[in-house]
C-alpha cells in the first residue's frame, strides 16, 4: 500500500461519510430540537397532558386547527419524546385521530426531569408545523412498573453503575468517571442468575499509511471486548469485568503503524512510530461498592490485570476518543497503566466526588501478549475526581511506577495528569464530547510533558473527530538524542451504513498532520501526511429504555 493507492481512497471515505444536506437524516430528529412557532395564516397546535406530568405512561391531548379556524382532522403526526438534558434515547409514539381535531397519544417518561415532546403536523395543502411542548415529570405515584425509586435514584438493573448509585454512563475504564450524560454503546445481554451482564466494544478494520521517510503501511484492526456482571448483595453492589482483545492475533509484535509513538518493546527493541498491540486478556477485576452513611460510599476494586487509579478514562473508553482508530501518540503521559498486571483500588466517593487510591504493577506488559504476566504489587497512585454538574467531570492523579520500561530496567518514573472531560447532548440525540489532558512524566530529575484535546460531534449516522497533541518526545529511536516538540492532528469521521441487531456497522476515514524540529526533517521528511481508512464494528447507542 502507498500514498498512490491510498490518498484517493481516503478522499473518497471521507466524501461518503460526510452528512452532505441532500443525504441528511429525516427531518423529525432535527426539527425536535427547534421550536417551528405556527405561522400566519397557518395551522395552529396546541397540547396539554392529561393531568400533570409523572414518571411513566401520560396521556398527551394534542388539537389542530387549519388557517380557516376550523378543526383538522386526518393530519399526519409525527411525535418524538426525548430528554433535553441527558441521552435516554428519543420514542416515537403513535398519534390517534379521535376527530373534530382532536388527536391522542400515550407518551412515557422514564424517570424524573426536563422532557420535550416535538410534534410534527402535516395537512395536505397547508405549510407543515412542527412545535415542541416541555413538561417535567416528577418522582412518585407514577414509576414504571419494575423501577425501584429511593433516595432520588432508580434501580434500573443492568443500567446502573457499580461503583456508586448513579447510572452506568457516569464509570469509565476501571474506576474512572465520565460526565453523567455521556452516549453510551452497549449490548444488553440475557440475565445470568442474578447478575445482569452487558456487552461493550468494538473492532476496526484498518489500513493506513503513517506517511514520511520513516512511516510503514499496513493492513491491522483493533478491538477491545467487554464483558460486565452486577448484583446486588449483602446491601451493596458487586461487579466483575472481562475485558480481551484480538490485537495480538490481527497485528503481531509490532502492532500498527503510528507516526512519533513511543512506549514498549519487540522482539527486545524499543519501538518507535508503532503502536504495540494490547494484551489478549486487558482486563479481569472484580469490584464491591457499598453506601456507609451521609451520603458516602465505599469502594474496592482488583484484580489480576485491571487499570489502577492513575490518568483519566483510556482513550477508547473516552466519549470524545471511542471513535478514532489511532491511538494517542501521548497515551504514555495519561492512561498507559491501563494493562497492569496486578492491581487493588480502594476509595470513597459521594454524589460529585471521588477519592481513591491504588496499588499495582508498575511494569509495562511483556512482550507476549497472549500468556499473563507476574503479578506484582510493587507501585502506588491516587486520585481525585470532581463531578460539578452532569456534563462535566475533571480529575487528577499521581503516580509512582517501579521500572515501567523493560529496556531501563531500575529507573522508575512518577507521572502527574489532569484532565477535564465536558460531554454536551443534544434534545434531537445529537452529542459532543470534548477532553482537554495534561500529563507529565518524571524520570532521572527529568520532566516531559503533554498535551492532549480531543473532540468527537455525533450528529445522526456520522460522527466526525479532531485530535490534537503536543507531547516531549525523548524515546525515538535512530535519530540524535534530544527531547523532542512534536505536535499532531487528526481530523477524521465515521458513517454507520447498516444498523442490525443492535450493532452497527461504519466506514471511516482519517488523516493526521504533524510538526517538529528541523532536526528531525532528515529522517522523518519535512511535511508527512498520515491516511487511513477503516470499518468499524460495535454496539449501537443505547436508547435507556427501562425494564
Amino acid at each position: 500500500m502507498n500514498y498512490k493507492f491510498l490518498a484517493p481512497l481516503t478522499v473518497l471515505a471521507l466524501v461518503s461519510i460526510w452528512p452532505w444536506p441532500a443525504h441528511a437524516q429525516s427531518s423529525l430528529a432535527a426539527d425536535a430540537a427547534v421550536d417551528v412557532l405556527p405561522v400566519a395564516a397557518g395551522l395552529t397546535v396546541t397540547a396539554k397532558l392529561h393531568g400533570d406530568p409523572k414518571v411513566g405512561d401520560n396521556m398527551l391531548m394534542i388539537h389542530v386547527v387549519g388557517a380557516d379556524g376550523k378543526p383538522v382532522t386526518g393530519a399526519k403526526i409525527t411525535l418524538s419524546v426525548a430528554m433535553t438534558n441527558m441521552d435516554m434515547g428519543t420514542t416515537h409514539p403513535k398519534a390517534s385521530d379521535k376527530g373534530n381535531g382532536d388527536y391522542e397519544a400515550s407518551v412515557a417518561f422514564s424517570m424524573a426531569g426536563p422532557w420535550r415532546v416535538s410534534a410534527k403536523v402535516e395537512v395536505a395543502g397547508q405549510k407543515t408545523v412542527t412545535k415542541n411542548f416541555d413538561f417535567k415529570p416528577k418522582t412518585g405515584g407514577g414509576d414504571m412498573p419494575g423501577m425501584d425509586m429511593h433516595e432520588g435514584h432508580m434501580d434500573m438493573g443492568a443500567m446502573m453503575g457499580r461503583l456508586g448509585p448513579w447510572s452506568m454512563q457516569r464509570e469509565g475504564s476501571g474506576t474512572s468517571w465520565l460526565p453523567d450524560s455521556s452516549p453510551m454503546f452497549m449490548k444488553e445481554l440475557p440475565k445470568q442468575g442474578k447478575y445482569d451482564v452487558d456487552a461493550m466494544g468494538f473492532i476496526t478494520f484498518n489500513g493506513n499509511d503513517s506517511g514520511g521517510k520513516r512511516g510503514d503501511s499496513r493492513f491491522f484492526s483493533n478491538s477491545m471486548f467487554m464483558l460486565m456482571g452486577r448484583r446486588e448483595t449483602g446491601g451493596g453492589v458487586l461487579g466483575l469485568s472481562l475485558m480481551a482483545s484480538l490485537d495480538p492475533l490481527f497485528n503481531g509484535e509490532f502492532g500498527y503503524p503510528d507516526l512519533f509513538q513511543t512506549g514498549e518493546t519487540a522482539y527486545g527493541q524499543p519501538l518507535t512510530d508503532y503502536q504495540h498491540p494490547h494484551d489478549l486478556l486487558a482486563e479481569v477485576t472484580a469490584s464491591y461498592s457499598h453506601p456507609i452513611g451521609g451520603g458516602l460510599g465505599a469502594f474496592i476494586y482488583g484484580g489480576p490485570v485491571g487499570e489502577p487509579a492513575l490518568g483519566g478514562p483510556t482513550f477508547m473508553h473516552r466519549p470524545s476518543g471511542m471513535e478514532i482508530p489511532e491511538a494517542p501518540i501521548s497515551h504514555h503521559w495519561f492512561d498507559s497503566t491501563h494493562i497492569a498486571w496486578g492491581v487493588v483500588t480502594a476509595g470513597v466517593n459521594s454524589e460529585k466526588w471521588q477519592v481513591e487510591g491504588s496499588v499495582f504493577n508498575g511494569h509495562e506488559p511483556d512482550e507476549n501478549r497472549y500468556s499473563p504476566d507476574k503479578l506484582r504489587l510493587d507501585s502506588a497512585s491516587g486520585r481525585v475526581t470532581f463531578a460539578p454538574s452532569r456534563n462535566l467531570a475533571l480529575n487528577a492523579s499521581y503516580g509512582f511506577m517501579n521500572s515501567p520500561e523493560s529496556t531501563a530496567p531500575g529507573v522508575d518514573e512518577h507521572r502527574l495528569t489532569a484532565s477535564a472531560i465536558w460531554n454536551l447532548p443534544f434534545a434531537n440525540g445529537n452529542n459532543l464530547a470534548v477532553t482537554g489532558a495534561f500529563g507529565r512524566n518524571i524520570s532521572q530529575g527529568t520532566n516531559s510533558d503533554s498535551f492532549l484535546l480531543e473532540s468527537t460531534y455525533l450528529m445522526g449516522a456520522t460522527s466526525i473527530f479532531a485530535r490534537w497533541e503536543h507531547v516531549m518526545k525523548d524515546e525515538l529511536v535512530g535519530v540524535p538524542p534530544g527531547n523532542y516538540m512534536i505536535n499532531k492532528f487528526l481530523v477524521g469521521g465515521v458513517r454507520n451504513l447498516l444498523v442490525r441487531d443492535g450493532f452497527e456497522y461504519g466506514l471511516g476515514a482519517y488523516a493526521g498532520f504533524y510538526t517538529f524540529p528541523g532536526t528531525l526533517e532528515p529522517f522523518y521528511g519535512k511535511s508527512p501526511v498520515t491516511l487511513g481508512v477503516f470499518v468499524r464494528v460495535g454496539p449501537g447507542r443505547m436508547s435507556h429504555d427501562m425494564h
